[in-house]
């Protein structure tokens, strides 16, 4: 059994390292070969392994992430957050994402200094260092954000859970991803989601939150569509959290493993 969680360097090669992206070409393309059955976390990264790769369609998959049920449970509060992080009684947007270029971080600045310019809300950016942090800082120089866009580094679970509780809303512009778990993570923890329609963002929140274009004129209204419709996005958004349980991910990868050893036979 193998399990492939993205394919990215073949959608944005430029995004790895000479050796790295070497590595995976050879590596991958080999591997599935030789594989008696493939898992991937969504249908968007089955599909590209079946067209990329000429893969047979029944050898590959889908095992979904599943949320544990005791999510948010250990959340840290909401005052001991604007305590330890300085964020007053400002409206947050957290974004959840080490500072790598298809994070896409640049795109939540421009927003937060054209159309979200209101000096109530601030963007919190969770997550370790990227290939893109220094891109990052520059343009939170570059447009006089340093007071409202804030690199907090890496958060634990408790941290994390309770600055998506407390937030108006995650975001997540991901050029790519083969899952997308902070925004599920959003979805089961009642805060609505604005995310890209990149990749596997739309398959994994379907309905459950705002998936948009990555055009700054679309997403100028996300905030007040949130505001306006925030009951029901928190309703659907764990509606839709509730299709992507452990138990439903063991269920999948039972069925593969079901596939492999049936094959192997």
């Amino acid at each position: 059994m193998l399990t492939i969680h993205d394919a990215q360097y073949l959608t944005y090669p430029e995004y790895f390292g000479a050796v790295k992206l070497a590595y995976l070409r050879n590596r991958v393309p080999s591997a599935l070969r030789r594989a008696t059955a493939v898992a991937t976390p969504s249908e968007y990264v089955r599909k590209t392994l079946i067209d990329s790769f000429d893969v047979p369609a029944e050898k590959i998959s889908v095992v979904r992430h599943g949320v544990l049920p005791h999510i948010g449970q250990g959340a840290t509060s909401e005052i001991e957050l604007r305590n330890k992080f300085g964020l007053g009684n400002s409206r947050i947007l957290f974004m959840p994402a080490i500072t790598h270029p298809h994070k896409n971080h640049e795109f939540v600045l421009r927003m937060l200094a054209s159309a979200w310019k209101d000096s109530s809300i601030k963007l919190v950016m969770a997550g370790g260092v990227g290939l893109g942090e220094t891109r990052v800082n520059e343009v939170i120089s570059e447009l006089g954000l340093g007071d409202r866009a804030l690199r907090i580094g890496r958060v634990d679970a408790a941290d994390r859970d309770g600055l998506i509780k407390m937030s108006v809303a995650l975001v997540f512009p991901s050029l790519y991803e083969g899952f997308g778990a902070p925004a599920l993570e959003a979805m089961a923890l009642g805060t609505p989601v604005i995310a890209s329609n990149c990749a596997s963002l739309p398959e994994v929140i379907g309905d459950g939150g705002l998936v948009l274009p990555l055009e700054e004129a679309v997403w100028a209204g996300a905030l007040t569509e949130v505001h306006a419709r925030r009951d029901e996005l928190v309703r659907r958004g764990h509606a839709r959290a509730d299709l992507f349980t452990a138990a439903n991910s063991a269920q999948d990868l039972c069925r593969a493993y079901e596939y492999a050893l049936g094959t192997a036979s």
